[in-house]
């Protein structure tokens, strides 16, 4: 199974929760702004993210985006 880029992007107000989801994310890809990853992932590897982001995320006050990313990703600065 091929992987795809994604860009991943985060806002959490809570200092632990943050910390932990960074970490998660650290593992699966690179982190390219304080709250933004890019990570190459597969359907199995996506999945297991979203698992373990769910696991450390409160919805009701923690925002997760994930972005498949198409085409040439083109970097200024």
């Amino acid at each position: 199974m091929p992987k795809r880029l994604y860009a991943i992007a985060y806002d959490i107000p809570d200092d632990t929760r943050r910390v932990k989801l960074a970490n998660i994310l650290k593992s699966y890809g690179e982190r390219v702004q304080l709250s933004v990853f890019e990570c190459y992932l597969d359907d199995s590897l996506l999945s297991d993210l979203k698992t373990r982001a769910r696991m450390v995320l409160d919805l009701s006050q923690d925002a997760l985006r994930i972005y498949p990313v198409q085409g040439e990703v083109q970097v200024l600065g």
